[in-house]
């Protein structure tokens, strides 16, 4: 095993974390017409230690140290003035960059990747969008690419969007520092170079969506095709509802259907009701056949988890003010015809007006086809002042079968923040793990904070 936290106590030594965030204006322009411009960075600090090639039963055979530094940037320009227009013009970019101090292991001692840089123009009722961006949701499900995106919607609630471009790929995918050649410890060959870099030309997606959306009822339905390697990945047609009969009941729907194993990949109906203010109750009803959800192109696809239907709802009812209640439960159908369950129970109290003190509680059952467990979560928030809070939570679950010989597990943590000004605050955090997988798993860490006023 590659890459992977030391299995006896990963320690997480200290993180610190300083963000800022800015708005711009052009000197004397009224705000309200004014280009919004936006801009905030992150830098993330840590110091940890962990095993890059555990032995028999977990024991370290090798051990690293590592300092890595992440810096985020985010700049947003919303409209814009462009030569051939007036305030249609937006501009986003995300992106992160590292540098890794002591042992970078089987990463990268100076890494990063444009998560986001796009121009978009808008035109009337319709837009366009150019550079690396991301669709979600019908029969894309979530595609990072970089290419073009066009759309527009009119006035009576008709729209149409499509898109097409080179996959973005993921991080995982990308040639790692170290080769697994067998067993043996012997075997492990550091090479970047051993594996060829993927052909980003043989990656590539397209699709689009029409739709209607109005006050009381929206319809859409959607075509995705991806390739991978010049194999077909998905070929995917989804369509998706939502229905507002009354202010007191909601229906909707959505479908995804690969056209190439002519199955549905899942399907899900609910149903909202609230029959009192103080009441809210959800009706689910799935069916999902998780091999679909994998590329045509990965092996794992004929291994993965069988078909399986579930039935269930959820109820929410706050009692009175400072009490709320909660509960769930769904039952689980699958093709081999064994039955499983999920269920909660919960509960959150707020004395006073709720902005101190905060108490939650709950318990929860599941049982899976392999195993199962019991949980609870206790959670206390506490806000001492105007400039100091503080969180503890505790996790403890008892599992139907032992895993590894252990039976049960627990995770402590708890956080204080302390807000120095408006602009300057700090939290810490520690936890304290005990599972199958750690023996000791104890983490902390720092945060700090700077929010930047605006500029005039």
């Amino acid at each position: 095993m590659i890459g992977v936290r030391r299995s006896a106590g990963g320690y997480l030594l200290a993180t610190c974390v300083a963000a800022s965030s800015v708005a711009l204006a052009e000197p004397g322009d009224d705000s309200s017409q004014a280009p919004e411009v936006s801009a905030r960075t992150e830098t993330h600090f840590r110091l940890y230690q962990r095993a890059l090639l555990p032995g028999p039963y977990g024991a370290v055979v090798t051990e690293e140290t590592a300092a890595p530094i992440v810096e985020y940037v985010s700049v947003t320009a919303r409209d814009l003035d462009a030569p051939w227009q007036k305030r249609g013009l937006d501009v986003e970019l995300d992106a992160w960059g590292s540098a890794t101090f002591g042992e970078a292991g089987a990463g990268r001692r100076f890494d990063g990747e444009v998560q986001h840089a796009s121009v978009r123009q808008r035109i009337g009722p319709a837009w366009f969008r150019l550079g690396r961006q991301h669709v979600a949701g019908g029969a894309a499900r979530y595609a990072r690419f970089d290419g073009v995106a066009v759309g527009g919607q009119l006035p009576i609630g008709f729209g149409m969007e499509g898109y097409g471009g080179f996959t973005v790929l993921p991080r995982w995918a990308a040639r790692p520092g170290y080769h697994q050649l067998g067993s043996a410890a012997e075997s492990l060959w550091r090479d970047p170079a051993a594996l060829p870099e993927p052909d980003r030309a043989e990656h590539w997606v397209v699709g689009g969506r029409a739709f209607y959306d109005s006050r009381s009822f929206d319809f859409g339905a959607s075509i995705h095709e991806a390739r991978e390697s010049g194999g077909l990945a998905h070929r995917s047609l989804a369509t998706d509802s939502r229905f507002q009969a009354s202010q007191k009941l909601s229906l909707g729907g959505a479908a995804v259907m690969e056209l190439d194993a002519r199955r549905v990949a899942d399907a899900r109906l609910w149903g909202n009701f609230a029959p009192l203010s103080a009441l809210e109750l959800e009706l689910e009803v799935l069916h999902a056949e998780p091999a679909l959800f994998l590329s045509r192109q990965s092996v794992l696809s004929a291994f993965s988890t069988e078909a399986y239907g579930e039935v269930g709802g959820s109820a929410r009812w706050k009692v009175w003010r400072e009490l709320t209640l909660t509960g769930s439960g769904f039952v689980q159908i699958h093709d081999s015809e064994d039955v499983g369950q999920r269920s909660e129970i919960g509960a959150r109290i707020a004395p006073g007006r709720g902005d101190g003190t905060l108490v939650m509680l709950s318990m929860s059952r599941v049982s899976a086809l392999d195993n199962g467990y019991v949980s609870m979560r206790n959670a206390w928030r506490q806000r001492i002042d105007s400039r100091f809070r503080t969180t503890i939570e505790a996790y403890h679950y008892r599992y139907d079968e032992p895993i590894a010989g252990y039976e049960t597990s627990s995770v402590y943590a708890g956080t204080s923040e302390w807000v120095f000004t408006r602009r300057v605050s700090a939290l810490w955090g520690a936890s304290f793990a005990h599972t199958p997988y750690a023996a000791a798993d104890a983490q902390t860490q720092l945060r700090l904070r700077y929010a930047s006023g605006g500029l005039e």
